[in-house]
């Protein structure tokens, strides 16, 4: 059986973006952002609320792809295998 690593990066970045504040978007790369105000930066309590919001549904969706990798190796294996 094999090991698997799970490997996590969190940006905070100033931006240009006009995009509605918190609201969560999927970029084409499969990552998940949202933009928060200035004010709203400079505070750890609501920086920390962001990053938590914009980080569930990005591990939701990385789990849901691990599991269906797994259940397509467990399909492949399965016609090799003896009763």
């Amino acid at each position: 059986m094999g090991k698997y690593k799970i490997q996590i990066k969190v940006d905070l970045v100033e931006c240009s973006d006009d995009s509605k504040e918190y609201e969560l978007r999927k970029e084409n790369n499969g990552s998940f952002t949202m933009v928060i105000s200035e004010k709203e930066a400079k505070s750890i309590d609501n920086c920390e609320r962001a990053v938590l919001q914009t980080a569930h549904p990005t591990i939701r969706d990385a789990i849901a792809k691990h599991l269906s990798e797994i259940s397509k190796k467990k399909l492949v294996k399965k016609p090799n295998q003896k009763k």
